[in-house]
């Protein structure tokens, strides 16, 4: 397995090309081309924080263009190295890691990735170089780099999503010279990008993200013609920050708390939603409710620069519908996709759902609101050459045309007709079938949890389509096809999945507190309650990163004899990263490892740009390759995918996320999750669960007496955006381990949250794995006690401050024995899992 080439491959499915004109690209061998930016030589591969990498000796994106028969101008070549050469980019690191053992309970270690770091500046090119250049060529590649904001830090507004004013000018004297420029996105999040269509002499744009180590190979292929490109975006571009609908509700300068919106900004009350004795108490409002990403553009039909899904190829293509019908599983639609131009790609067929009529026998109509259309199943060709075809077939799950309806706290198929549109991005659809609902569809009976608190209730309003002209579904659109293909659905088509769906249970009581039989014999009830409450930690001192430390500090609390109650039986695993074993009971420890980016072997594509494949081979063939990487490493456990979603394009973490939308986001995390098992001791802990699409105060600050950040959203936006994608790999990828987030949803943190970690996640998905915290130091984050009660099985990284805090509750009767004993009987389940002993 060449990781490198896998690597490459990713990174070359997932560009996309944003714009070509006078079909400006591909480049012909030999062509000599102005390079402009300091990201061509100061390349971007990887992000920060959990979802950093490795990247020392990669390629950058001058050096592959070189190679691979592009000529730079030497001039311009020559003072981009000088300057690269005489000022290195250094950031001092303001913290001291040999005092990292001092800061348990303090909230500074996350600090250390929270504070802002602004982008570089351009440098400043002589117009004489400029001139001269200029003489020599009239093309030029201009990048724009990106990597600011991160975990604990958002991106800033001004020089940041905006161009900074060095690169203002910059883009200004370029486009002034050069008839022809190819703008390159090396960036780890959206910027804006309405100055585009102010310089005619912007004929290319391409979209590279943070592309992993053999990003800028496979940027300099497609440059080349050597690959054409076949990315499509995984969020929308908007023309103007101010329209995403939530630029109003999201804070983003921690540095200025009187920015930071909070409950009096919504007229809410911080003491009656828990928060006290606090300075700041932050809010983000899910304003848009149901209505994120495209669902919000289309739906209320506000222009965009670029649509979701949108990308452009090298040649052109022709798609049509072939066939409708009903399946086990769910609706297959079957398209025909021709090359109708003159060079070889690849095409994605995306396929929408869109409600044309809910109007039922009695001529009443649906109260639920839906979207104008959704993504619900797509398909990339294979490289077609001109004139080739390929038929794809798609399917629809049952499941994907439910909503959820709060007053039945049930998922349902409302009465009604379906229009199935199909296209190859959200902004170019056309009617591919009808589907006719002709009762309502009861798919899955639930309870309501994760509401918003009743002291909020009446007090805040939510996007909603009423008061609104947006048309849902033109008539005309329909009738060409109505006859053609139209399928009826009704409750016996789905009805065995949707029992089976309601049927799910997690594994017994009994299952789950067995210790394992090849080491030890008993249960649970065998530990004394130090030994659980042990059990419900991870094994270290008690703060995050501790592998750093000195390691002084103890990892575990002591009997009375003195002894350890828990030890690290792990070959690699180091204090903090790894759970308690206790040997004599069979109890071994696994080791844990970031993260989306890889676990510090290849620097892979960031998840951002990975989803712009649009492609399951690609993600599984990812999730192979990085489950390979962890094998070698002994690591049991890669703490990835994060599949929180683009909500906001300042989030300071978009890069490590896939997708805006729920269905694309789900699909990438079940290939990449099933591709990393492969019947290998590893197993996947996706994270942030659930709603943390902010990273401003998401844990609060102590120093500050600045509380967690709450979420407030509606159930039904909760269920069917944010935690969409785990759902999809509880069910679907069975996945062992999930990752709760440090954020409050609706007043209660996530990780102490009944609803969430026990009631949503166990007994309505089945969930049978372990619940780990994100990796706190304890000043604002759940109470150990109050989360093991609700659910959330281990508390990392945990140390003796948490063991404590559980011992204290269990005095206190915030949490059980049988609690207790539930929490490290998934734990157990958890390892078996990782060693094959359980499906």
């Amino acid at each position: 397995m060449d990781r490198k080439l896998i690597a490459r491959k990713i990174a070359e499915e997932s560009i996309v090309l944003l714009k070509n004109d006078s079909h400006l690209l591909p480049f012909s061998e030999g062509k000599m081309v102005a390079f402009f930016g300091r990201t061509q030589i100061g390349t971007l591969y990887s992000g920060n924080g959990s979802g950093g990498a490795n990247v020392v000796g990669c390629g950058t994106i001058l050096e592959e263009c070189e190679k691979r028969g592009l000529m730079a101008e030497p001039l311009l070549k020559g003072f981009y190295q000088y300057k690269a050469e005489t000022e290195p980019v250094t950031e001092q690191d303001e913290f001291d890691w040999t005092k990292v053992s001092e800061m348990v309970n303090s909230g500074i270690m996350y600090e250390i990735f929270g504070k802002y770091r602004p982008p570089l500046e351009e440098y400043e090119v002589l117009d004489t170089l400029i001139y001269q250049a200029a003489e020599k060529t009239d093309t030029a590649v201009l990048v724009i780099g990106r990597n600011s904001g991160g975990e604990e830090c958002d991106r800033h507004l001004t020089e940041d999503y905006y161009l900074t004013e060095t690169e203002e000018k910059l883009v200004k004297e370029v486009c002034t010279h050069f008839a022809n420029v190819a703008v390159v996105l090396n960036v780890n999040g959206l910027i804006d990008l309405s100055w585009i269509g102010k310089y005619p002499g912007i004929k290319g744009l391409i979209f590279l993200g943070i592309p992993g180590e053999e990003g800028a190979a496979a940027l300099a292929e497609i440059l080349t013609g050597q690959v054409s490109p076949s990315g499509k975006m995984a969020v929308t571009v908007a023309e103007h920050y101010e329209d995403y609908p939530s630029a109003k509700y999201f804070s983003w300068d921690k540095e200025h708390l009187d920015q930071i919106a909070d409950y009096e900004t919504y007229g809410l009350s911080a003491e009656k939603n828990g928060s006290r004795g606090y300075a700041k108490s932050p809010v983000t409002l899910y304003w848009e409710d149901i209505y994120a990403g495209y669902r919000y553009f289309d739906t209320f039909r506000k222009p965009v620069l670029y649509p979701f899904g949108f990308g452009l190829t090298y040649t052109s293509f022709e798609i049509s519908a072939t066939r409708l019908k009903k399946t086990a599983d769910g609706i297959e639609i079957t398209a025909r996709v021709k090359n109708t131009g003159d060079r070889a790609g690849k095409e994605v067929v995306q396929i929408y759902l869109s409600p044309w009529s809910q109007e039922n026998k009695d001529g009443h109509t649906s109260t639920i609101e839906r979207p104008y259309q959704e993504l619900k199943g797509f398909e990339k060709t294979s490289l077609l050459t001109p004139g080739r075809t390929e038929t794809l077939r798609i399917l629809i799950p049952w499941r994907e045309l439910a909503v959820y309806d709060e007053n039945q706290a049930a998922w349902v198929i409302d009465e009604g007709a379906y229009v199935l549109r199909m296209g190859n991005s959200s902004g170019d659809t056309s009617p591919a079938g009808t589907i006719c609902v002709d009762e309502r569809i009861l798919v899955e009976q639930c309870g309501n949890s994760l509401e918003i608190l009743e002291c909020n209730r009446g007090k805040l309003e939510f996007l909603t389509q009423k008061g609104h002209r947006a048309e849902t579904q033109e008539a005309a659109d329909i009738h060409g096809v109505s006859g053609k293909f139209v399928l009826h659905v009704t409750s016996e088509d789905i009805c065995e999945k949707s029992e089976g769906i309601r049927n799910s249970k997690a594994n017994s009581a009994d299952d789950e507190t067995q210790l394992p039989e090849t080491k030890g014999r008993g249960s649970l009830s065998d530990l004394s309650i130090e030994e659980l409450a042990a059990l419900c930690v991870g094994y270290g001192p008690g703060t995050p990163f501790a592998a750093v430390g000195d390691r002084s500090d103890p990892s575990t609390i002591f009997d009375a004899d003195g002894n350890p109650l828990t030890i690290n039986s792990h070959p690699t695993g180091y204090p903090g990263y790894v759970s308690p074993a206790i040997e004599r009971k069979g109890i071994e420890s696994v080791f844990y490892k970031d993260g989306p980016a890889g676990t510090g072997g290849i620097a892979w594509p960031t998840e951002m740009l990975i989803a712009c494949a649009f492609e399951r081979k690609v993600w599984r063939m990812f999730g192979d390759a990085a489950g390979a990487e962890c094998e070698e490493q002994q690591v049991n456990v890669w703490l990835a995918p994060a599949v929180n979603l683009h909500r906001n394009p300042l989030c300071g973490r978009n890069f490590e996320y896939f997708s805006e939308d729920p269905y694309l986001t789900g699909i990438c995390a079940c290939e990449i999750a099933k591709g990393v098992k492969q019947g290998r001791p590893v197993i996947v802990c996706p994270k942030h669960f659930a709603v943390n699409e902010q990273e401003t105060f998401r844990r609060g600050n102590a120093g500050k007496k600045v509380d967690a950040v709450d979420s407030i959203l509606t159930e039904r936006s909760a269920r069917e955006l944010y935690l969409k994608p785990f759902e999809m790999l509880v069910r679907e990828a069975h996945i062992a381990c999930i990752m709760t987030s440090f954020n409050k949803i609706n007043g209660v943190f996530a990780g102490g949250s009944k609803d969430l970690c026990t009631r949503i996640l166990r007994e309505e998905w089945g969930f049978d794995g372990a619940v780990v915290t994100d990796w706190g130091d304890m000043d604002i984050v759940v109470d150990g006690a109050d989360a093991v009660a609700a659910g959330n099985d281990i508390v990392m990284p945990g140390g003796p401050p948490v063991i404590r805090q559980i011992l204290k509750g269990y005095e206190e009767g915030r949490v059980t024995r049988e609690e207790m004993e539930t929490a490290a009987g998934h734990l157990l389940c958890m390892i078996r899992r990782i060693h094959g002993k359980e499906k």
